[in-house]
C-alpha cells in the first residue's frame, strides 16, 4: 500500500496553496472571511476571478525524456473547472529557463503572488538546479519565467511588508537553519537573506508551510521535524512572526490527544477570521502509536485565533470508529494520508476532506475513498460525516485493488455563482497511471451525478506509470 502525500514530514518543502478561500457563492449564514495575506490570494494565474488547478507530475515523460516532469494548469472560468482546458507547462517550454533532463522532476509547485501585481505565480522545482518563477499574465502561468537566485519554497509575507518572501531549509552545515530570502525581484533576484531559526543539533528541519494563522496581515511558519538518531521523533510546530523573527507557539490538546507525527493542513473550518489547523495521523507502528486511539487513522482540528490558536475548544482526534463516521477504524486504511479544507455546501463553514486511500471495498484491497466532514462554528464531529468511492454512485470507474482513491484531494474554491468543486485523485489508478475526478459543490455537498473523470490522456499524452494527480493544487 502506497500512500505518499505532498503535505507529509519529509525533507520536501511544502506551502499551502490559498489559505483564505472564497465562500461558493450559495445562500447561507453570513460570517467573517479571512484576511487574505498579501502573498496568499485566491490561486487565479490569470486574474479572471475564477480559481485554476494545478496537477504537479514530477515523474512525467516530456518528449521522450523520462521523469523530467511537468505541470499541468487547469484555468477555472465560469462552470469551474474542466479537464478539457488545461495548460502543460515544462522546462521545454518556450520561455521557460533550462531544458527537459531524465530525472529532474519538474514540479511541486508553490503558488503565491510573487511580484504583487494581483497574478498568482508559480515557484517551480527543478531537480538540483535553481527553482524557477513561472510568473502569471493574463495567458495564465509561464507569461515570464525566470531562474529564482534564493533556496526554498515555502512562499509568504513574512515580516508583513506587501512583498513576497521564500522560506527555505539550509542544512549547509551541522546546526542547519531555516533562511528568509527578502526583497525577490522580477529578476528572480534576491536582494537579502536573513537566517529565522536554528536547529538544535538533535531536531532536523524537514518541511515548511506558510500561512497567517493569528490574522495580523503577517505570514506564519508551519514547521515539520524529525530527529538525528530517533526515529520515533517529529511533529509539526507553529511559529508566528514578530516581524523581525518568530516566536514558537505551542498547540494545546485535549487529554490523550499527542499532535506529534501528524501532518498539517491549513484551511477555515469555523468560518471566522481565523485560519484553523487541520491535523491527520495514521500510526507509526513505534512507541507512539501507544498514545494513539486508531488502527488506521485520525484528523483533529485545532482552531485557530488572534494568538495562533482558539484554546476554548481543545482539538480531539476523529476515527472512523466515531460515532457518524462510515466504516470502521482498521488497519491500513490510511485515513488522512491527504486532506484538504474548503466550504463544498456554501453555509460558510468549512469542509474537512479526508483520504482513505489504504481502505478495502469487498475484495479490492487498497481501492480507496474519501470522508466529508461537514464545517461548523465548533469544528467537526462524526456528525453527518459523508463517504465518496468509485463504487458511491454515478462516480466513474470501479474499485479496484491498489487504485488509493483519496491519496489526494484538493479543493477549488468557489466564485462568481459558481459552486466549489472537490478534486480527488488515485494515483494507484491503472497500475499507477493514476487519474483525477472532480465533484461540484452544491448545497449539500459535493455531488457525484455529473462528476467527470481524466488522467494524462485528457493532456494528449500516452499514459504511463507517472501516479498523476498525486499532488494537487
Amino acid at each position: 500500500m502506497k500512500t505518499s502525500r505532498l503535505r507529509t514530514t519529509s525533507a520536501i518543502l511544502v506551502t499551502l496553496a490559498a489559505t483564505a478561500t472564497a465562500a461558493p457563492a450559495l445562500s447561507g449564514a453570513a460570517v467573517a472571511a479571512p484576511q487574505a495575506s498579501a502573498v496568499r490570494q485566491q490561486v487565479d494565474f490569470n486574474g479572471d476571478g475564477y480559481e485554476d488547478m494545478i496537477a504537479s507530475v514530477p515523474d512525467g515523460t516530456v518528449s521522450g525524456i523520462k521523469k523530467a516532469g511537468y505541470v499541468a494548469v487547469y484555468p477555472g472560468d465560469a462552470k469551474g473547472i474542466s479537464p478539457a482546458r488545461h495548460q502543460v507547462i515544462n522546462q521545454d517550454t518556450a520561455g521557460v529557463p533550462g531544458s527537459a533532463t531524465a530525472n529532474a522532476r519538474f514540479g511541486g509547485s508553490a503558488p503565491a503572488d510573487i511580484d504583487a501585481d494581483g497574478y498568482t505565480d508559480l515557484l517551480v522545482s527543478a531537480g538540483n538546479g535553481r527553482p524557477i518563477i513561472l510568473f502569471g499574465g493574463t495567458s495564465g502561468p509561464g507569461t515570464r519565467a525566470v531562474e529564482f537566485q534564493g533556496q526554498g519554497n515555502a512562499v509568504g509575507d513574512f515580516d508583513g511588508d506587501g512583498r513576497a518572501d521564500v522560506a527555505g531549509i539550509d542544512h549547509a552545515d551541522w546546526a542547519g537553519k531555516v533562511v528568509l530570502s527578502e526583497k525577490i525581484g522580477t529578476d528572480g533576484s534576491v536582494g537579502s537573506t536573513r537566517t529565522v531559526l536554528t536547529e538544535d543539533g538533535v531536531t532536523t528541519y524537514e518541511g515548511l508551510q506558510a500561512a497567517d494563522i493569528n490574522n495580523d496581515g503577517k505570514d506564519d511558519l508551519l514547521v515539520s521535524t524529525g530527529c538525528n538518531d530517533e526515529p520515533d521523533c517529529g511533529g509539526t510546530s507553529l511559529y508566528l512572526s514578530t516581524g523581525t523573527g518568530f516566536t514558537r507557539t505551542p498547540i494545546v490538546t485535549a487529554p490523550g490527544t499527542y499532535l506529534n507525527h501528524a501532518s498539517v493542513t491549513v484551511g477555515s473550518v469555523n468560518g471566522d477570521a481565523y485560519p484553523d489547523l487541520v491535523f491527520t495521523r495514521q500510526p507509526t507502528g513505534l512507541d507512539s502509536d501507544v498514545d494513539f486511539p486508531s488502527k488506521g487513522g485520525a484528523v483533529a482540528v485545532a482552531l485557530g485565533g488572534p494568538k495562533g490558536q482558539n484554546t476554548s475548544v481543545k482539538p480531539k482526534w476523529i476515527t472512523q470508529d466515531t460515532a457518524g463516521v462510515p466504516g470502521a477504524d482498521e488497519k491500513g486504511d490510511a485515513m488522512g494520508a491527504s486532506a484538504a479544507v474548503g466550504d463544498l455546501d456554501g453555509d460558510g463553514y468549512g469542509e474537512v476532506v479526508v483520504g482513505l486511500p489504504g481502505e478495502d471495498v469487498g475484495t479490492a484491497k487498497d481501492a480507496g475513498g474519501v470522508l466529508i466532514f461537514k464545517g461548523r462554528a465548533s469544528g467537526i464531529t462524526g456528525a453527518d460525516t459523508k463517504v465518496i468511492g468509485q463504487s458511491t454512485a454515478d462516480v466513474p470507474g470501479v474499485d479496484e485493488q491498489g487504485d488509493a482513491f483519496g491519496g489526494e484531494v484538493h479543493v477549488v474554491s468557489g466564485a462568481k455563482n459558481v459552486p466549489a468543486m472537490l478534486a480527488v485523485a488515485a494515483p494507484g489508478e491503472n497500475t499507477n497511471q493514476g487519474g483525477v475526478w472532480l465533484f461540484k459543490g452544491s448545497r449539500t455537498g459535493p455531488v457525484t451525478k455529473g462528476s467527470v473523470s481524466f488522467g494524462e490522456a485528457s493532456l494528449g499524452v500516452t499514459p504511463s506509470a507517472v501516479r498523476f494527480g498525486n499532488w494537487l493544487g
